[in-house]
Parts: C-alpha cells; sequence; structure tokens
C-alpha cells in the first residue's frame, strides 16, 4: 500500500483510504499487545486494575473489556497520565505529566463514565483520545502536504500527499500513539499549527496581510496547546524566531520606506503569537510555583523555588528521571543509543537535506548533486512557500535530535518524532521518486527504511505491553 505507486481509488478517495489503513493497523498493534505475555516485570497496572475489579458493578462487559485495555496499555508514563486524570497531581514528580493531555484525559472520562470515573475508565478515555488525535493528525499532514505544493491536484502531489500521511499512521511510535500518551494528542495539535503557519506564509506570499496576521496569531495559540501536551512544543517557536530576525533584516535594509512600518506590524503580531505559544509550557510552571513555593510555609517550600529559574518541570526531570547534557551517556544505556540510531539519521539526514547550503555543515554539501529542494520543485511537491516552510520545519527538527542525543533518555526519540512532519515528507519522496535515500554518502533503499517503521513498531507494541523497554 505505500511502496509504490497508490491505486486510483486510494487517490480519488484519501480520507476513506487513510482511515481504513489507519484501522487495520491499529487493530495488527492491539492484537500483538493483547497476546504478549502478562504481567510483565511491573505490577502497577495490575494493583490498579484489581482494585477497580472488587467493585460490585465491574462484572460488565464494558468494565471487563476496560480492564483488559488497561492491562495492555496503561504502562510507563500513561500510568502516571491516568492517575493525574483522574485525581489530579499529588506528588512533585507527577509535574512532569500535569498538562494539557491529562485535564483532557480527566474531562474525557467523566463526560463517557461517571463523575467519578475510576482510573481504569480514565485510561480507557485516554486510550480513545489518542487514537482520534491520531487519526485527525494523519488527515491534517494530508491536506499539510498538498498545501504546500503548487499543484494540489496533480497525481504526484496527491501520491506525495498520501504517502506522507501513511507513514504517519505507521510511525515508530507505535503504540505509544494508542495509548494513554500524550505524543499523538501532541501531534496534531503541532500539525494544526504547522498547517496554519503554513496558510499564513501563502497569505503573505499573495499580499494578504490581514488573514496573514490573523493566521499567524492563531497558529501560535495551536503551538501554545501542543506545549502543554509536550515541552518540546517550544521549538516550533523557531519559525516565529526566524520571522522576527528576517523582518528585522528586512527593515535595516530601508529604514525610510513603507516595508518599515509592515515590517514592525509583521513582528508585533510574531512576538504576540510567540507570547501565545509561550503561555502553554509558563502556566503550569505558575501553578507549581504558586503551589509550592508561595503558598507553602517555609520550611516547606521545595529546594527547587530558589533556582534562578524556578521551574518544576527541569527540577523533577533533572532529579527524579536524571534528565540533562551527556548524563545518559553510560555505557548501560549504549543499546538504547542502537535503537533510536535509526530515527536519529532520518530525522538529521531529512533536516539536513532542506537546509540551505549556507546553514548547512560542508561536509554534508555534496557539490556534484542538485539540492533535494530543487528538485522538490521540478517534481511539483513544493511551491514558492512549500519551499520557505521546509526549510523552516528542518530547524526544529534538527535541534530536536540533538537534544534527543545529548540531553533526552534517547529512545524516546522515536515516539516524540511523530510530531514533526518533515521526515515523512522526505521519505514520501523517496517513495514516489521510487529513489534511494542517502545516510552519510551510504545508498539505502526506501523500502527497507519502511520495513524497519514496520518491524519496529510491531515489536514495540509487544514489549510495551509486556511492560518492557524501550519505552
Amino acid at each position: 500500500m505505500l511502496v509504490g505507486s497508490s491505486s486510483k481509488w486510494q487517490l480519488d478517495n484519501p480520507r476513506t483510504s487513510l482511515t481504513i489503513f489507519f484501522v487495520i493497523w491499529k487493530l495488527l498493534l492491539l492484537l500483538i499487545a493483547c497476546t504478549s505475555p502478562y504481567p510483565g516485570y511491573d505490577t502497577s497496572t495490575s494493583l490498579l486494575t484489581q482494585l477497580v475489579a472488587q467493585r460490585p458493578d465491574s462484572e460488565h462487559v464494558t468494565d471487563i473489556v476496560s480492564q483488559v485495555l488497561a492491562n495492555k496499555l496503561m504502562r510507563w508514563d500513561a500510568i502516571y497520565f491516568a492517575n493525574i486524570g483522574h485525581r489530579g497531581a499529588l506528588f512533585e514528580q507527577e509535574w512532569a505529566f500535569v498538562g494539557g493531555y491529562a485535564k483532557m484525559v480527566g474531562i474525557v472520562s467523566r463526560m463517557l463514565f461517571a463523575a467519578h470515573a475510576s482510573v481504569v475508565e480514565t485510561a480507557v478515555a485516554g486510550t480513545l483520545v489518542s487514537n482520534i488525535a491520531h487519526l485527525l493528525s494523519v488527515l491534517v499532514l494530508y491536506q499539510t502536504s498538498k498545501l504546500i505544493s503548487p499543484k494540489p491536484s496533480s497525481h504526484e502531489t496527491q501520491s506525495f500527499a498520501f504517502i506522507a500521511a501513511s507513514l504517519h499512521i505507521i510511525s515508530p511510535a507505535g503504540l505509544f500513539l494508542s495509548a494513554p500518551y500524550a505524543e499523538s494528542s501532541f501531534s496534531f495539535l503541532n500539525f494544526v499549527g504547522f498547517y496554519l503557519y503554513t496558510s499564513s506564509l501563502r497569505a503573505h506570499h499573495d499580499g494578504r496581510l490581514g488573514p496573514r496576521d490573523v493566521l499567524v496569531i492563531v497558529s501560535g495559540l495551536a503551538f501554545g496547546l501542543a506545549t502543554t501536551f509536550r515541552s518540546n512544543g517550544l521549538l516550533s517557536g523557531l519559525l516565529f524566531c526566524f520571522d522576527i530576525v528576517k523582518s528585522i533584516f528586512t527593515i535595516r535594509e530601508d529604514v525610510q520606506s513603507k516595508q518599515t512600518l509592515l515590517g514592525l506590524r509583521r513582528i508585533i503580531i510574531l512576538v504576540i503569537a510567540g507570547l501565545l505559544m509561550a503561555v502553554g509550557s509558563a502556566f503550569p510552571q505558575y501553578l507549581a510555583y504558586q503551589e509550592y513555593c508561595v503558598d507553602a510555609k517555609p520550611e516547606h517550600q521545595a529546594s527547587w523555588c530558589t533556582h534562578r529559574v524556578p521551574s518544576i518541570y527541569a527540577w523533577v526531570q533533572s532529579h527524579y528521571w536524571n534528565v540533562g547534557l551527556f548524563r545518559y551517556w553510560t555505557l548501560s544505556n549504549a543499546p538504547l543509543f542502537l535503537l533510536a540510531t535509526p530515527m536519529l539519521l532520518i530525522l538529521i539526514a531529512s533536516a539536513l537535506k532542506f537546509l540551505p547550503p549556507s546553514e548547512r555543515p560542508s561536509s554534508a554539501i555534496d557539490r556534484t548533486k542538485p539540492l533535494p529542494i530543487n528538485e522538490f520543485r521540478e517534481r511539483g511537491w513544493l511551491s514558492p512557500v512549500g519551499v520557505d516552510v521546509a526549510r523552516r520545519l528542518a530547524v526544529p527538527q534538527l535541534v530536536l535530535a540533538l537534544l534527543a542525543l545529548t540531553n533526552y533518555h534517547v529512545q524516546i526519540v522515536t515516539r516524540i518524532s511523530s510530531g514533526y512532519p518533515l521526515w515523512c515528507w522526505w521519505l514520501a519522496s523517496r517513495m514516489v521518486a521510487r529513489d534511494c535515500i542517502e545516510f552519510a554518502g551510504c545508498e539505502i533503499s526506501v523500502k527497507v527504511v519502511v520495513m524497519w517503521m514496520v518491524i519496529y513498531a510491531c515489536l514495540q507494541a509487544g514489549l510495551f505491553a509486556a511492560f518492557l523497554p524501550p519505552a
């Protein structure tokens, strides 16, 4: 369905085709999870579900199904999200998971079940939210892939958009996009932000300044919401930073012209959008500061309250999860670096392919070959606006890969990469062109990459359900 040309029916009915493919893929992962050995080495989930099973009303079929789903999908961070959605954050380390996703899951569980929904029902609500958000992100990616093209209705563009969206379905994130995790919701909101931002650039290119400004502000709001789901949403703010710097240089070139006022107007709008986005990260920090630093008695104040930047998120990540520069670089973590290597290579290689030569390391440039951006133009996949978008999106994706390599628990890159569309576009372009992809001068068939994605996601589904790494 992926490798090779898409069928006429698929292109004539793209949303239906993507939905069918989505459902089949989800059912496959769920089947693997349900047949995975139980309960795994950690009994946290079984202890929670046993408490619910003891209720007198837990013999209904829906309760039994809920417990089966929770037993297989409430793993690792999903336990935190389900608990926080169920009764709020009680412990300091839980603030690493406080945000939009836990709040949404709590609201949905109370709407679907009852005002006092159990933690199992909250986990089921989280599973529903994650799957719906993943499907929506697939459809938004499809629309964005057409938006960056000068000929949205052409056969090549439709094939390109369809394959890019299909690749997002079989993302190496796998079961993390089905379980009660924030990744799929973040992906949806981040993709919506990219779609609105791309639309704003098209309006700017067409001289429609009013719609452009509105779209920029709304995209900032979407990115801000995404940041409440995952902190790496802040990287999308690099798009606004790029435009602010560009506007400043435009003003400096001709201070006396009308462009100065238009440039200042653009900068103000971009700053507003950036502030809206920053609120998504700052507001949960403010709530924690009020609880642990302002309202607490002096002798009970948290140690991080006196830090230069009193951020509970930074403290929790560093203190409880040992997140920090090169902290994960230990011999015992070498297997996790190996597992993350394919996705790191895909993220870095695709980002470098779209960056202008002046912004790429000289070692990454093969001057005997045309730039991929030129091929995208010639094949009609990228309009002038699409070129600007692709080059801008390369920066946050590259920074994400470098942070994952140096600061994060490196294995999470396979799931947090699901919130970034550029690598999907790159692989889709190679598939439509029936060409190989290059890693450090080595050519690899794109079929091999797709096979790795499918195999990794399936293996990871079985390991996840058994409470085994990588997480």
